[in-house]
């Protein structure tokens, strides 16, 4: 291979000589075996090799890193409003990175190019394997969905209010970056302690090494003795060709409901037993997507915790809860949605209600019948606030005298784990740093809630920072070690539904806010640890993230603009869109969340003459349980109490409160063939196989959904498009368009026209 090699630079402008000069000798600690992390899943898979010369934000970053940015904010965006939802996957931009760097290290000149009083060569060397990773972590900031992208769209399309451009980019970068000043404190007992493994990042770390084929990979073979990547792209190469089944030719296969065939035009077996829009008893699916890599290498008891709660509350709470028209369940005719209803089941519109500046005028509201919602949406309400408190209980009792030792030892201590020993080689960001982000993005915060109509006081931001500085240690520790954690989204919607009742505007913003600045904070920690684990310099770190959430958050918002005003009847119609393109779930749960807590408050939505003032034990429970749990570990140590994770439990138990629950069979059948069998009978083969396998699964469905939308879904022109053909596991509707397999007769009727199992009134 003939690659330009840049010659040394001047140290006192050459931004690679900053990296350089502060960066040790290279570290090998494979003659220290003993010292290799206390995780198995991390000595398994995690190298402890590094070599501190290599450079990491180079032009290549720059340029690859915004290219494939603003493709992934684009389409995350585009299919945050369809009814399949996809995603743009990072193994995507790991190989396509890859290709474009090498081929970048080949061809372009060694010349400078000079910024003020730094300089940067186009050509620096080899494209080496954190500079990779490092565009990795900038695009994979960008690439998701803004959470403010929901106040922008239900503004604009409930409300007919649009905030300016300056108004909406602020929103959107500052919920964005609210998180990475919290993130800078806690670093110390949430990435440094080896405990705390953010399990996705270990497949990242076996990608990128059998991608730059470093150290042991180069001499690991897999089966026919295949190299790693030779492996990876047969897999990737089947699973790409066999998603065009699901997700093009044969959507039936997505929503495999084989229950409903029984009796396909009964509203008791469609509701029950149909995964579009209830809870898919028994239903199968054969789309990956469903599925997901993560069953394969997640904790088993994780996700058997997970499972069960999905299962408890959809398989069996809910069928008790139709049958006996608890609260009046068959009136709403869907078990699982997000919509508000009259107590007659009639769909509720709030937008009569509301007075000039959105906020509920309480007079023309009470003269009116009462409004509602299903009893399933109710119970998720429920069971959030179960998950959040037992969250809290649980770390305390399981994982608080870890933290503890953390907190009083934080780094030098020497039962520190090896990584961060490793990584002492790199300078740190400054607390300076975090805290100077931190107080710009939240004076930004209070500004843009001020001045742009969000109804949100100055004092309202900070009291939604507090809240998740509160709620961010143990929310990330319970990500970090499981794999699973709450959201603050729910609690957020109560305490403002307290503070400012009636107005929804107010309480989208403070859930923006508190919510955003714990989930970014978490997203900054994971991609932390990910660097961690990749020996890649913390300042490389804080500059790639900033860069790809400033990037993504304007394509997120220019997308949106896009959808909205091509899309606008479909998205607020009720009834959705009738070639099951369309959906606009998301923008809807947020919306009706913002009825229930800002507009009507929970002070209607839950009081006693509701029927939901239970919803508020959901506290008690959640933080009672892991007590009982904790004091069985005392009495019976031998047993794993702590496995029996109330967070997680409750989590799945509200999952799915919109529907679209297809793949959990299949997930429980995945997880148990490799994190049962498989880890515990053939381990070697396990840990051989198992990351690269789901890596190369993952990818080859995520190439799929972006070929089609590229090539059959008008994602380069409306020209482009291209139907797929008409035949049993494909309906078309009557006006040619094509339809999801939960509008056919044989699982459910289309308009509600059911020949038995319907309620009389």
């Amino acid at each position: 291979m003939n690659e330009r090699h840049e010659p040394e630079s001047e140290p006192e402008k050459d931004i690679y000589q900053f990296e350089k000069a502060h960066a040790g000798p290279t570290v090998d600690m494979n003659e220290d075996e003993h010292e290799n992390s206390k995780i198995e899943a991390v000595r398994l898979v995690v190298p402890i090799t590094d070599d501190p010369t290599l450079v990491c934000i180079t032009f290549r970053f720059w340029i690859l890193s915004l290219f494939f940015s603003i493709i992934g904010s684009v389409i995350n965006e585009y299919y945050y409003f369809r009814v399949n939802y996809g995603t743009f996957s990072i193994y995507f931009v790991n190989l396509a990175s890859y290709a474009l760097g090498t081929g970048m290290a080949r061809i372009l000149p060694t010349n400078k190019l000079t910024i003020g009083s730094y300089s940067m060569s186009f050509n620096p060397g080899p494209f080496n394997i954190k500079e990779h990773a490092v565009i990795g972590i900038a695009v994979s900031t960008a690439s998701t969905v803004a959470y403010a992208t929901d106040i922008l769209t239900v503004t604009d399309l409930f409300l007919s209010h649009r905030i300016n451009a300056l108004g909406s980019i602020i929103l959107i970068i500052t919920t964005q970056c609210l998180g990475y000043g919290m993130a800078g404190v806690l670093r110390k007992y949430l990435v440094y302690p080896a405990e705390m493994i953010w399990w996705s990042n270990l497949v990242q770390v076996v990608f990128y090494n059998a991608m730059h084929n470093t150290d042991e990979f180069k001499t690991k073979k897999m089966i026919h003795g295949w190299s790693y990547m030779k492996y990876f792209w047969v897999f990737c190469g089947g699973m790409f060709l066999w998603e065009f089944v699901p997700q093009y030719l044969a959507p039936m296969f997505v929503f495999f409901d084989w229950i409903c065939w029984i009796s396909p035009f009964n509203m008791d077996i469609g509701s029950l037993f149909n995964s579009y829009t209830g809870p898919g008893i028994l239903s199968l699916s054969f789309d990956w997507t469903s599925i997901g890599g993560s069953t394969m290498w997640l904790p088993l008891s994780a996700q058997l915790c997970n499972y069960g709660g999905i299962i408890f509350s959809y398989w069996i709470i809910l069928p008790i809860l139709w049958f006996t028209n608890t609260l009046g369940t068959k009136s709403f005719g869907e078990p699982l949605t997000a919509a508000l209803y009259y107590t007659n089941g009639t769909y509720f519109d709030i937008a009569p209600y509301l007075n000039d500046d959105f906020s509920l005028n309480n007079t023309l509201y009470e003269a009116g019948p009462p409004v509602t919602m299903t009893p399933m949406y109710a119970l998720g309400f429920f069971f959030s606030f179960v998950a959040l408190a037992g969250c809290v209980s649980h770390i305390i009792c399981f994982n608080g005298a870890d933290i503890m030792k953390s907190w009083k030892s934080a780094v030098g201590s020497d039962d520190e784990d090896i990584h961060t020993k490793m990584m002492r080689t790199y300078p740190e960001v400054p607390q300076l740093w975090y805290a100077a982000f931190y107080i710009v993005m939240l004076g930004l915060s209070m500004m843009v809630c001020e001045v742009y109509g969000l109804q949100l006081p100055w004092w309202g931001v900070l009291i939604a920072c507090v809240l998740s500085w509160l709620l961010t240690l143990p929310i990330c520790a319970m990500a970090a070690i499981t794999g699973f954690s709450p959201g603050l989204n729910v609690i957020t919607e109560l305490i403002c539904g307290f503070m400012l009742p009636g107005k929804p505007i107010a309480n989208m913003a403070f859930k923006c806010y508190g919510y955003m600045a714990m989930a970014q904070c978490m997203t900054l920690l994971s991609d932390l640890k990910l660097g961690h684990y990749m020996k890649i310099p913390p300042r490389a770190m804080f500059v790639s993230q900033c860069w790809g959430a400033v990037v993504g958050g304007i394509f997120n918002y220019l997308t949106m603009l896009v959808i909205i005003n091509a899309h606008r009847d479909v998205l607020v119609s009720p009834e959705g869109d009738p070639a099951g393109v369309w959906a606009g779930n998301n923008p809807k749960i947020f919306w009706g969340s913002a009825q229930i807590y800002g507009a009507l408050g929970p002070q209607r939505m839950f009081s006693s003459a509701g029927g939901y003032s239970f919803v508020y034990y959901g506290f008690l429970l959640g933080a009672i349980l892991p007590i009982i749990l904790w004091a069985l570990s005392k009495k019976w140590p031998k047993v794993s109490w702590e496995k029996f994770n109330i967070t997680i439990i409750a989590g799945g138990m509200s999952a799915f409160s919109n529907g679209l629950t297809q793949g959990i069979l299949g997930s429980v059948i995945v997880a148990f063939i490799w994190q049962f069998w498989l880890f515990r009978y053939h381990k070697n083969w396990w840990s051989k196989y198992t990351f690269i396998l789901s890596a190369a699964l993952d990818t080859g469905a995520a190439f799929t959904g972006l070929f089609i939308f590229i090539f059959f879904a008008g994602g380069l022109s409306n020209k482009m498009v291209v139907k797929a053909p008409t035949w049993w596991a494909n309906y078309v509707l009557p006006d040619g368009s094509n339809g999801v397999y939960a509008n056919i007769n044989r699982c459910g009727a289309a308009n509600q026209n059911w020949t038995s199992g319907t309620l009389d009134h």
